[in-house]
């Protein structure tokens, strides 16, 4: 009932359609590290150069890694952010299918002894992919487990449980195509869970190999493992949309030259990297390292740049000595529902999320409506640097949706207050936005179910989204 509520809602306010009608964009994720493997934070816009195809880009919007204290907050303010520096999820994934039978206990004893010595568990996840490629949490991405930095310390019984309830012969019936197939839907799996984490998200993937099955309906191709070879279309996709890096991690055991191709593609592929036979506390580390440096860029390629092709993109640092670590292609899979469509659906997976998203950070403090009536005076905040902020004349703007929603302890109550932002600032507004956040305020009544109230930011020319649920009762 909630969501024909909620659409009915939106189409009756007619703002969607008045809302920007921007093409899909396309997102980048660059990694600046200096000569000695240290994060570069301080790069501008204008340090860029982006070439899609053959044809220079500009960019649309920038962000800059964050990396400053957390802001205290004040009685009764709520954020989905918790800290001021870029956050970062690592998931660790101990793939079976991947790991030859040689190589699987070696491997496994390895980890065993290695995961207790990491520095913190914080917003790292551990997970087996079975042989009959079943995802196992070890320990699972959640709320909960987020705030246990200690898990490593007691991480060995539980995975040895997992290992030797799963150590058995392969079935015989799984060929190349279906190994494939099942490890590709893990990956995706992950990084559909990751896709509710902010900051930069990465895989960890511990495997020594990856199958490759060429695709029957390209004969002709040109042997290039990502143009050539059989669902990779699919992945690219995936992971670009949830903006997660693959990063294949060879611990122990011998891979061939082909495959160390191959791994170190899908690398490249997702703005990973590719680790082999380091230690597992370095690995983990440097993979952490890419939230400190890393960037976030749009560009607008044009309405003709979406047919079914891959493209490469070449990116960059005008800045000597700067190394950048990011995908160098992207599948331009056309996208027919129009912007309006688009927006609606992004809209309706963070009104309907049991989860806030923090994609574009925000906080609100909230006081008691006046004549004491039923409901709260908000007083919302939006991060400035994770939406976007055209700057024209001297002066900058932007556009913005703003919903509000009273929630039951589980679910979407009525129809959500739906307001159509369009801030318009001086350079100087902008300076003091940027340091305090973009401000405005509204007072929101409540209904007697409402037990708490959801605020939800939409960036309508980038579809980026964020939210932020507290009590009301």
């Amino acid at each position: 009932m909630s969501k024909v509520v909620f659409t009915l809602a939106l189409a009756a306010s007619g703002l969607l359609a008045q809302a920007p009608t921007p093409g899909p964009l396309v997102r980048l994720y660059p990694v600046a590290l200096d000569a000695n493997g240290q994060p570069v934070t301080d790069l501008t816009a204008d340090d860029f150069k982006i070439v899609d195809q053959t044809k220079a880009q500009t960019i649309l919007a920038f962000h800059k890694p964050r990396n400053e204290p957390a802001v205290p907050h004040d009685v009764l303010e709520f954020s989905n952010r918790t800290s001021g520096a870029t956050p970062h999820a690592t998931v660790i994934l101990f793939d079976m299918i991947n790991l030859v039978d040689a190589d699987r206990l070696e491997n496994w004893k390895a980890l065993d002894k290695a995961l207790p010595q990491l520095e913190s568990g914080e917003n790292v996840y551990f997970y087996v992919l079975n042989l009959e490629g079943a995802l196992i949490p070890i320990h699972a991405m959640g709320p909960p487990a987020a705030d246990d930095k200690t898990w490593p310390q007691g991480v060995a019984t539980a995975f040895d449980k997992v290992m030797k309830a799963s150590s058995h012969i392969r079935q015989s019936q799984i060929g190349a195509e279906e190994q494939l197939k099942r490890t590709f839907k893990a990956l995706e799996d992950l990084a559909n869970r990751l896709a509710a984490f902010p900051g930069r998200r990465d895989i960890l993937w511990v495997a020594n190999g990856l199958t490759t099955v060429p695709d029957p309906m390209l004969p002709h191709c040109n042997g290039d493992w990502v143009e050539c070879s059989l669902y990779v279309p699919h992945l690219g996709v995936t992971l670009a949309k949830d903006g997660v890096a693959v990063d294949p991690y060879a611990l122990i055991g011998s891979i061939s030259p082909d495959v160390n191709y191959n791994m170190d593609q899908v690398a490249l592929l997702t703005g990973g990297h590719f680790y082999s036979r380091q230690d597992v506390r370095a690995v983990v580390n440097q993979v952490a390292q890419g939230a400190v440096g890393g960037y976030s860029i749009f560009y607008d390629p044009g309405p003709d740049n979406w047919n079914n092709k891959w493209h490469r993109v070449h990116v960059t640092c005008e800045r000597k000595g700067v190394k950048l670590q990011l995908r160098e292609r992207y599948y331009a899979l056309p996208d027919s529902r129009p912007a309006v469509e688009r927006m609606k659906a992004v809209l309706m997976e963070a009104f309907q999320s049991p989860t806030d998203l923090a994609e574009i950070g925000l906080r609100t403090k909230i006081s008691p409506l006046a004549d004491g009536k039923k409901g709260a005076h908000l007083e919302i905040r939006v991060d400035p640097s994770d939406v976007l902020l055209r700057e024209q004349g001297g002066k900058y703007s932007g556009a913005i949706y703003c919903l509000i929603s009273d929630r039951s302890a589980t679910a979407p109550l009525g129809e959500p207050t739906v307001l159509d932002l369009k801030p318009e600032l001086t350079a100087e507004q902008y300076k003091m936005v940027m340091k305090d956040g973009l401000p405005f305020v509204q007072d929101h009544p409540t209904s007697d179910a409402a037990r708490e109230v959801r605020v939800i930011i939409l960036d309508q020319n980038t579809n980026a989204v964020g939210s932020v649920t507290f009590p009301v009762k």
